[in-house]
């Protein structure tokens, strides 16, 4: 498994496995083990010079839920609440988007090509574009640049009985969420004004980012 940081980072997680438990361990030279596999404690960054082992405690937990499971929060039961919504628009800066969104200034360019086929206006898309100003360096979204693990979260949570607004505004923010992964910049901000409209737009943007 591995996912990309950007265009030329990539994490690997090696050679382990990721089994969440075990009560035997048999190695391929056929040494057992009685207990259960730990996290890893190193892994190689793939960079364009070469490898770069980093601590797997360095990872951001979200790239720490993709290769061992059991550091994923556990998985939350009950009925959905307003709260819920809110965690998931401060996790990738909603609101911030719902700023971004609202300027006319918000849509693809495609490239224009002048006589002889110069380039004379390169191409634009408006989520790149904005990606690293709603972003700071420091976020996860800052380098992963997809809301993927934000759409299987949201579709995790219409598993939990939610109310019909709540469920209109998770399928609109998945909607959302698959536009931005697509990087249909028109279709995205669209679906972005329709949470913000919602009636449940004051308390699913409350959290600060």
């Amino acid at each position: 498994m591995k996912t990309t940081k950007g265009v030329k980072l990539v994490v690997l997680l090696g050679t382990m496995a990721v089994t969440a438990q075990a009560d035997q361990i048999r190695l391929i030279d056929g040494t057992t083990y009685e207990g259960e596999l730990g996290a890893p404690e190193v892994v190689n960054v793939q960079t364009a010079t070469g490898a770069v082992k980093v601590p797997f405690a360095s990872l951001p937990a979200e790239l720490q839920r993709l290769y061992w499971q059991k550091n994923a929060e556990p998985a939350a039961t009950g009925p959905l609440t307003n709260d819920d919504l809110a965690a998931l628009s401060a996790s990738v800066h909603l609101k911030t988007w719902a700023q971004v969104t609202a300027f006319g200034s918000f849509r693809d360019k495609p490239e224009k090509r002048g006589s002889g086929g110069l380039v004379v206006t390169k191409a634009w898309n408006a989520i790149e574009e904005n990606w690293m100003g709603v972003y700071p360096a420091g976020h996860a979204l800052a380098q992963s640049k997809s809301w993927q693990d934000a759409v299987e979260r949201a579709k995790a949570l219409l598993l939990r009985q939610p109310q019909y607004l709540q469920k209109r505004w998770l399928e609109t923010f998945i909607a959302a969420g698959e536009a931005l992964n697509r990087r249909e910049s028109a279709e995205f901000a669209k679906q972005v004004r329709e949470l913000k409209q919602s009636p449940l737009a004051e308390k699913a943007f409350a959290l600060a980012e």
